[in-house]
């Protein structure tokens, strides 16, 4: 009986616990707290200038690979058609950025798919970043999310993530600032890495491949990713595939992360989806990249992106 009591009490403590841990969540939404302050003002600058558009545009969506590594500027100049660079981080994951091109999407826009690799293994657990983000700026994100995503949400808010939020509950939410808007042009391409100097060195010299052998595109990012080429088909979005800009590391031609790479190839042939190039065709040297095996510079970028104005061609409608 002492021994039933016990463990009731227990349950009966947890049960509380949770409530109040995920009142506590919920009171402070849309806290404006710093940490993920910068994805705000981006998309907000980024979305500005795609609602400004009246005609059929190009959009760019995937993570920082884009940001830093398509120059929407050029590609609108070459192509004679409006470009935006959405692109922001893939640690917003695979839900969060394709659920934000259906948002900006209108028929008979074109959107280019340069996803990240991480993005095509992943099992849809939130970020750090990510939790942050729609906690502070996207509440309306977060009741849009199903029963089993929004656990997943709450329960991986850290106490003191919590205790930031409280913190910053009323406070006001700033006009947006001349320093983020001077780190990308109106297209939405960032300009942090226009200039490089010795200090990239070390950064540069330290990258490593990613370990790729080992995979296949996973089940959750294949219905992510079918659910989406549908949504674009039923709402007249012309979708192409590309691939991400990456170190030219030769563990890349390994026979296992080869057929990776064919899994991600076969997935969009299926689909009936086109795919520009190959991955070989945006891996390049090191020192074309600026702080990240996917960031490249902006002499790396005018390579990438005249490479992409060669291949969609074609594929423009």
């Amino acid at each position: 009986m002492r021994f039933f009591q016990y463990g009731l009490g227990l349950l009966i403590g947890f049960i509380f616990a949770t409530i109040a841990f995920t009142s506590a969540v919920i009171y402070q939404m849309g806290s404006p707290v710093p940490s993920s302050r910068w994805i705000y003002e981006l998309n907000q600058l980024k979305t500005g200038y795609l609602t400004s558009i009246q005609t059929p545009k190009i959009i760019l969506v995937s993570g920082s690979n884009t940001l830093y590594g398509i120059s929407c500027q050029t590609l609108e100049k070459k192509l004679k058609r409006p470009c935006v660079n959405t692109a922001l981080t893939q640690e917003l994951g695979l839900d969060y950025i394709l659920d934000h091109a259906r948002q900006i999407a209108q028929p008979k826009d074109t959107i280019l798919l340069p996803l990240e690799y991480q993005l095509y293994i992943t099992h849809g657990t939130p970020s750090e970043l990510l939790l942050d983000y729609i906690i502070a700026y996207q509440p309306s994100y977060f009741e849009s999310m199903n029963l089993l995503q929004k656990i997943r949400l709450i329960m991986g808010v850290s106490p003191q993530r919590l205790f930031q939020g409280i913190l910053a509950k009323g406070q006001s939410l700033s006009s947006l600032t001349s320093s983020y808007q001077s780190r990308i042009t109106p297209q939405g391409d960032s300009l942090d890495n226009l200039k490089i100097t010795n200090k990239n060195d070390p950064i540069i010299n330290g990258f490593q491949p990613f370990n790729l052998q080992e995979y296949q595109i996973s089940s959750y990012s294949r219905e992510q990713l079918s659910q989406f080429i549908v949504w674009c088909r039923d709402h007249q979005i012309n979708l192409i595939s590309t691939w991400p800009s990456t170190v030219d590391f030769s563990e890349y031609q390994d026979p296992k992360t080869q057929e990776f790479f064919q899994s991600i190839k076969h997935f969009y042939t299926q689909a009936k989806v086109p795919v520009l190039g190959t991955p070989e065709d945006f891996m390049y040297n090191k020192f074309l990249f600026y702080n990240s095996v996917y960031h490249l510079n902006d002499q790396g970028r005018q390579q990438r992106t005249q490479k992409i104005i060669t291949l969609i061609e074609p594929y423009l409608k």
